[in-house]
This record gives C-alpha cells, structure tokens and sequence, in this order.
C-alpha cells in the first residue's frame, strides 16, 4: 500500500558581497504544520565580520518558517 507524504521545503542564504555566508533550510511536514530550520555557515569569517546583518537574515527567514506555521494552522481549524 503506498503511503505519501506532504511537506513544505524552504532555502534560503544570508550573503555578504554576493558571497553565501549561511545556508539555511526548513522543512514543514503538513501533517503536523511544525517545521524544523537548519543553518549552516559556510564562512566564518564572513559571519564574525558581518554577525547582525546575517543574525537578521536568520531572523527573517524564521519568521517566514513561523508564518507558514500559522498559515498550515489556520487552515486546519474547523469551525
């Protein structure tokens, strides 16, 4: 018997000078709606050097994981 699955993908990269400092990913199963993110630095230096800027690309790139949450949320409420 097959059985499937659905689930969001997301990647994303803070870059500096055009050069990719952190990857990061997420995956959201839609039967649950809860996703889990991932990142990784790929250049360290870059990261110590440029530490807010990449911080708030992180934090922008959690808040559209959360946003898609509440979306998967709210479409599963029956009123």
């Amino acid at each position: 018997m097959l059985k499937s699955t659905k689930q969001i993908n997301l990647n994303g990269t803070s870059e500096i000078n055009g050069q990719v400092v952190v990857s990061l990913n997420s995956m959201i199963p839609s039967d649950t709606g809860v996703g889990n993110i991932s990142q990784y630095v790929q250049n360290a230096e870059l990261y110590e050097a440029n530490k807010t800027q990449v911080r708030s690309d992180v934090a922008a790139f959690t808040d559209l994981v959360y946003a898609i949450e509440d979306e998967l949320a709210a479409e599963s409420v029956v009123v």
